[in-house]
């Protein structure tokens, strides 16, 4: 299974990611959270090739666009995001995560992959462990944010810790319009992946799983 995940700038333009998507090959391609440079399902579906799943999420609003897995003949809608960043995910925001987790994931040939939308990542504490002892299994696990997130010291480590023996996929809209360390990662088991490229305003990290 091939998988990519690409972050815009903020500044690029909705023609510049389309045209990526376009010319993509990857089995799965991850877009960010909703940006106003975000195009629509129905865009994405125009352009994309057969045997393409692509995430996108529609919507201005964080918290409040709809994310859908795209194929080049349906768009799949998937459950909101189920709160935002808090330091501590309560009891209740955890049973709704789970209750949402089987709508989040699907099945590539062999392999899974599950959708878990900015925010929700607290749901999981550092050492990979999920938080008020609730259970939720991924095989692949792909983060969606919606803007560069901080405090990597923590996040970094986490990411690393989940993707021991699987697979995790962190990308964000790249709201600093310049070189970044953490706009896209991929981890596999355990390491992160040294193959990023950037062409214009688009950065994308892909690998073969």
């Amino acid at each position: 299974m091939r998988i990519c995940a690409v972050s815009p700038w903020k500044l690029a333009l909705k023609e510049e990611i389309l045209k990526f998507l376009a010319e993509a090959k990857a089995d799965l391609v991850v877009l960010p959270g909703a940006c106003r440079n975000t195009p629509s399902p129905k865009e994405v579906q125009q352009v994309i090739g057969r045997g393409i799943r692509v995430f996108v999420e529609s919507g201005k609003k964080k918290g409040k666009a709809t994310p859908y897995l795209v194929t080049s003949s349906e768009a799949i809608r998937m459950p909101l995001q189920v709160f935002p960043p808090p330091k501590s995910p309560t009891v209740r925001c955890m049973d709704k995560l789970v209750s949402a987790w089987l709508d989040r994931t699907f099945s590539f040939g062999t392999r899974t992959v599950t959708f878990t939308i900015c925010g929700e990542i607290n749901g999981f504490s550092p050492d990979g462990s999920v938080k008020h002892g609730r259970e939720l299994p991924f095989d692949i696990l792909a983060n969606p944010v919606h803007t560069v997130m901080g405090r990597w010291q923590h996040l970094g480590r986490k990411l690393s810790e989940l993707s021991k023996g699987k697979v995790v996929i962190h990308v964000a809209n790249n709201d600093r319009n310049h070189k970044l360390n953490t706009d896209v990662r991929i981890y596999v088991d355990g390491t992160l992946q040294k193959n990023k490229n950037r062409e214009g305003k688009l950065t994308w990290c892909e690998c073969r799983i």
